[in-house]
């Protein structure tokens, strides 16, 4: 394997790294270990690691303690803050020019660093993503299937379903995601919980006028659906609710609908919280503008068992499963740049 090993500036008697990459992380310090593990191994090298723990955990901080790379160190809470602020702990401890993230029971591929940061413009003004390889007890699948290309605001192209049965053509998870520093100093993530990396995407694309960026392949595992807790896992329909009303200045009527009967609706299905029905409909048409499309979606998510939707999405769109995940993936051609 080759490794770039770029120069790393110094300022004031500082090494100042080209990225920072920040992992938040509570009480998993195996999960860690492999999350860590493909940090350490990026092609780009030119990075420093901040581990930062929500909480007293002894058991992590003895694994990173035992770590020698000197990249890496540590930040303790020393009481839980949840995953928006943990991030941001990290990031304004950071030194590097861009900031990446990767949650702790994810991994990259050697090279995502690399190829991500070639796709930055000169001016540095774009939030850069990769597709995922998405691990689920279920299949493995690319995601997303159709990467964002500038062509329709970004919030319709996370939230609005356009096809009756097809699934996965979007899709934006915080593992993915490098942004520079200078636009994450300006936003950080908000402390609300939930939907954070959705929000800081839409509003540096639409408050800030940056570009979102795809690496054109899966440099990311990204595992899905697993029964373990989450420091992120803490959603409910009432919040989410919430969060998109806050959010209005910056969706358009569509991606508003959109997120609250094709996203929230699917996720409150899944776990069968059926009181979330009618709440969530009456909400879609007061502040957003449902499409038929949606709507479909919305009705098939609660008559339709989970597995038989994907089974049935995946004959109709001829959706293969990914390659082992240590496989980098051939997929669509990339798409252009906003």
């Amino acid at each position: 394997m080759v490794h770039r090993h770029a120069a790393l500036r110094r300022k004031r008697g500082v090494t100042i790294p080209l990225v920072t990459v920040v992992i938040p992380t509570f009480g998993r310090p195996q999960l860690l270990k492999r999350a860590v593990d493909s940090v350490l191994v990026q092609t780009l090298s030119d990075l420093e690691l901040i581990v930062v723990i929500d909480g007293d955990d002894p058991a992590t901080v003895a694994y990173l303690q035992g770590v020698a790379d000197p990249r890496l160190r540590y930040i303790a809470h020393e009481s839980k803050r949840g995953a928006g602020q943990t991030r941001d702990t990290g990031a304004d401890a950071g030194l590097g020019k861009w900031v990446s993230f990767l949650d702790d029971d994810d991994e990259w591929l050697p090279t995502k660093l690399e190829k991500q940061l070639a796709l930055a413009p000169k001016d540095g003004r774009a939030v850069l993503m990769t597709l995922s390889h998405v691990v689920t007890p279920e299949g493995d699948f690319i995601r997303p299937l159709t990467p964002y290309d500038g062509r329709q605001p970004v919030d319709e192209w996370i939230f609005d379903r356009t096809s009756w049965f097809k699934g996965g053509m979007t899709f934006l998870q915080t593992s993915s995601i490098t942004v520079p520093k200078m636009m994450f100093d300006t936003l950080h993530y908000r402390d609300t919980k939930q939907h954070e990396e959705w929000e800081l995407v839409i509003r540096a694309v639409k408050q800030l006028g940056y570009s979102l960026l795809t690496a054109n392949e899966p440099l990311v595992v990204h595992y899905a659906g697993q029964p373990r807790p989450s420091l992120s896992k803490t959603y409910t329909w009432e919040k989410s609710i919430a969060w998109i009303e806050e959010m209005k200045a910056f969706v358009t009527p569509r991606a508003y609908s959109g997120f609250l009967l094709s996203h929230v609706g699917q996720n409150s299905a899944n776990v069968g919280e059926y009181s979330a029905i009618l709440p969530l409909l009456r909400a879609a048409f007061a502040g957003g503008k449902p499409s038929p499309q949606q709507l479909f979606r919305f009705a098939l998510c609660w008559i339709v068992p989970r597995g038989l939707r994907r089974n049935l999405r995946a004959k109709l769109q001829g959706e293969r499963t990914a390659a082992p995940a240590t496989a980098v993936v051939e997929t669509a051609p990339s798409t252009s740049r906003q």
